[in-house]
């Protein structure tokens, strides 16, 4: 439109000159058109058209913008987002920090949004970890984020119990819809269920309330090891010196923590304590020698480890009926202590703390074979197991470690994930995945 008003300019004036006689018209029409002309030449509103020129001036003003940006971030704070501590917290050039955040975004385990509905970040509190502890010691759950990085403790103070310092001897955890956490207390003199909150501005669980405790009521929760949310929202635990699985009602019963009526399977038993779901082989001929970690199947079996029984048992939860013996001896298994699902619930992984390896089994073909072979990366005496994204976490407990390796290939990652003051016992993964769904 401008190239069109200046031919036509040219091509008017011209003729004005070349004829006086229409020197008066011209300059009328002239004065009317130059409004518009002008705003054909002049107009800020109107798209200029790109040039090569127009590009790299508009690129070297962003350049600019940016480099100021980044200045004023690196005068103020360090990379962490914490006030600089020195100049060399400003050093680091953009190519590096990229390299840092795809390091830091392979590491993170996180696989996807967090319940609060951002992305989740590798320095956000992924992961809560229980630890075997010392006799007479209060004891700490705690945190560490998706890079391996221990943060602190992860719940706060708890009350003393009637053996004195709590928590003590801490085992199996469990996380609720509403981010609040339960703990098994183990210590046989103060065995019970204890309930953290959700997370503070601090990443710390304050204790709210004791969900159930061994007691006149309760009597089989005692030295209480793993627990296990089922698909209805009822809680099961794992009860060493009983030798039991009990259940109590969830919090969306009436009465939270009450333990439940025996399942119909056990009806021809006596008079079993209150919660039992299953019993002990001294009363069940498919009861339970030595029990240790359970977790649900996406079968919505219950899945038994039971150590000194040699095997892994599959439960109906609405019968208490053992469905199947789903792993034993003759896979090549000796003292089973943790399991737990892969996310498609195609593979179960089963620790074992005799041969000190990692099985898995096929749900579909029911093979079973060595997932982690005996030695692999260090482990040894597997303890906790939890799933998450592309890998299987492996708690260490003789070199007190966490351990992870590559669902698809049995490969370890290069080094440890998590070092720790003392023996692992149970890894909690609270940080959960995005809903298909939602994204």
């Amino acid at each position: 439109m401008t190239s069109i008003a200046k031919m036509f300019q040219f091509h008017f004036l011209s003729n004005v000159l070349g004829n006086h006689k229409k020197t008066v018209c011209a300059a009328v029409l002239l004065a009317m058109l130059a409004p518009s002309i002008a705003a054909c030449q002049e107009d800020p509103n109107a798209p200029a058209a790109e040039t090569k020129h127009h590009k790299d001036k508009d690129k070297d003003k962003d350049k600019d913008k940016d480099k100021d940006k980044d200045k004023d971030k690196d005068a103020n704070t360090t990379g962490t987002g914490q006030p600089a501590t020195g100049a060399a917290d400003g050093d680091t050039s953009k190519k590096d920090k990229k390299k840092d955040k795809d390091a830091n975004a392979d590491k993170s385990g996180v696989p996807g949004k967090a319940a609060h509905d951002h992305e989740a970040s590798p320095t956000e509190v992924s992961w809560l970890i229980t630890m075997h502890g010392v006799d007479g010691q209060p004891q700490e759950i705690i945190a560490v984020n998706g890079l391996g990085q221990i943060k602190g403790p992860g719940t706060g103070p708890v009350p003393n119990g009637p053996a004195g310092a709590a928590p003590h001897d801490l085992r199996g955890m469990a996380i609720l819809p509403d981010q609040s956490v339960l703990a098994v207390n183990a210590f046989m003199k103060d065995s019970r269920i204890l309930h953290f909150g959700a997370p503070d501005a601090n990443n710390v669980r304050a204790y709210m309330n004791d969900f159930a405790k061994q007691g006149p009521a309760n009597p089989a929760m005692l030295h209480s090891y793993a627990i296990a949310m089922s698909p209805d929202g009822d809680v099961y635990v794992s009860n060493q010196d009983t030798n039991t699985v009990t259940r109590y009602g969830g919090f969306g019963r009436a009465t939270p923590g009450a333990p439940l009526p025996h399942p119909e399977s056990l009806a021809g038993f006596g008079n079993l304590p209150a919660g039992v779901f299953i019993a002990n082989s001294q009363v069940s001929p498919v009861g339970l020698s030595a029990v240790r970690g359970m977790c649900f199947g996406p079968d919505g079996y219950l899945y038994v480890a039971d150590r000194d029984g040699s095997r892994v048992s599959s439960y109906d939860r609405k019968t208490g009926e053992r469905v199947k013996i789903v792993m034993n001896e003759a896979n090549g298994l000796k003292k089973p202590i943790q399991v737990t699902f892969t996310e498609d619930g195609k593979s179960l992984f089963v620790g074992d703390d005799e041969t000190e390896q990692v099985l898995r089994l096929d749900m579909d073909s029911g093979l079973c074979s060595v997932f982690i072979p005996r030695g692999t990366a260090g482990l040894k005496a597997p303890s906790a197991l939890v799933v998450s994204a592309k890998w299987l976490y492996v708690g260490s407990r003789l070199t007190k470690e966490i351990l992870r390796f590559d669902i698809a290939t049995g490969k370890p990652d290069s080094k440890p994930y998590v070092t720790l003051p003392d023996h692992p016992e149970f890894l909690l993964h609270v940080i959960p995945p995005v809903d298909p769904d939602k994204k």
